[in-house]
């Protein structure tokens, strides 16, 4: 298939920004396969972390060179956009999603069209390659409004007491070992996220890429990317699991499943008191086996000393929230409208919900909204 590239009339203008000096044609396209390294340097003068880009761009199996778009003047790329190739529950179907992300711009190259010109492509690319919604996060939200985004609220919740819950004490937290542990997470994860709206959809390679570049650039340099995962034991069963990060200087369980039943949330409730005290720096009085060194990304690495609270996803889970108020640890809730959603084909979802495109493209955005959908921050790009 012919990528799709589009040329955009690049004006540089004399330092008072009212005489035209000249005119050149600027490439605006997906980038050529000889370039990865160049876009990759180009993406290594945003947070100094050549390495961060690298991990997506040579260790997920769905990033390919017409996915990832680029700005070319003359000898050098001034700009890139990436589409994350993705698939999300919208009930109960798995939906192809774009997700935006690493996008930059050259600073002498910024408010002049160059970010814009990448976005309408994206938006054109997205859809020629079939995907039927796509998300983003940003701080920019008018700049990304004009390409068709919607920012959706979303809730963060605070653990602040979760060192101090009340919970039965013959769990036993141990680390997670890929080859050993995740045929019976990968199980749990279909059983529990499987359940919720807006959960990312992954088969084994998903997975295990997903464990190589999960979570995001922290504030912080040094202090995310890496993971903590651990599982907690029931006996010989895995009833319960956490994925944790160092994410914008706080501790974050980016992800979580336990499994259904009676007592199984009893598992996640000692496995959040688990890192609740390791954050806090308390005495671990929960049982563990396992190495479990990682638990310093807890803390911060300029102030190891300083207690952290740990910031999740509960709102989609009235049970599990319940539990924890119950058992000592009320849920305090953050909103945050960085999540910003776009419909790419309202025909297809109307064929997926057997209603109007208008009607189809409404229900998208409710389930968006809908505080029981939940994207783990381990699925962020």
């Amino acid at each position: 298939m012919e990528r799709a590239a589009r040329d955009l009339r690049f004006c540089s203008y004399s330092g008072d920004r009212r005489t035209k000096l000249q005119t050149q044609i600027m490439e605006v396209r997906s980038a050529h396969h000889n370039e990865r390294d160049e876009v990759l340097d180009l993406l290594s003068r945003w947070y100094g972390d050549r390495a961060f880009f690298e991990r997506y761009n040579r260790l997920d199996p769905r990033f390919r060179d017409e996915l990832c778009l680029v700005a070319r003047d003359g000898g050098q790329l001034v700009s890139t956009v990436q589409i994350f190739d993705r698939a999300i529950n919208l009930d109960r179907q798995a939906v192809p999603t774009g997700g935006i992300g690493s996008v930059f711009t050259l600073e002498e190259y910024r408010h002049k069209g160059v970010a814009s010109a990448l976005m309408r492509l994206a938006v054109d690319t997205m859809v020629r390659e079939g995907f039927e919604v796509s998300l983003l996060f940003a701080e920019r939200l008018t700049f990304y409004n004009m390409f068709g985004w919607r920012e959706v609220e979303r809730k963060f919740s605070i653990l602040a007491a979760a060192s101090s819950l009340d919970v039965a004490d013959h769990f036993v937290i141990d680390s997670f070992e890929i080859e050993r542990d995740l045929g019976e997470i990968a199980a749990m994860h279909r059983k529990y996220s499987g359940r919720f709206n807006v959960t990312a959809v992954r088969d084994d390679s998903a997975w295990r890429a997903n464990l190589k570049f999960a979570g995001n650039q922290p504030l912080h340099p040094g202090e995310g990317s890496e993971e903590y995962f651990v599982v907690c034991r029931d006996g010989s069963r895995i009833a319960a699991y956490a994925r944790v990060t160092r994410f914008h200087g706080v501790s974050m369980v980016m992800e979580y499943g336990y499994l259904p039943g009676g007592v199984e949330v009893d598992a996640m409730l000692a496995t959040f008191k688990y890192l609740g005290q390791s954050a806090s720096g308390l005495p671990v009085t929960v049982r563990t086996t396992g190495d479990h060194r990682r638990a310093s990304l807890l803390h911060s690495s300029s102030k190891p000393a300083e207690p952290s609270v740990l910031v999740t996803h509960t709102a989609h889970d009235p049970r599990l929230e319940k539990a924890l108020g119950d058992a000592g640890c009320p849920v305090a809730h953050h909103v945050d409208n960085n999540y910003m959603w776009r419909v790419l084909a309202p025909d297809k979802l109307a064929r997926r919900f057997a209603m109007a495109p208008a009607a189809a493209s409404a229900h998208a955005f409710e389930i968006f909204a809908d505080s029981r959908s939940v994207f783990w921050t381990a699925d962020r790009f």
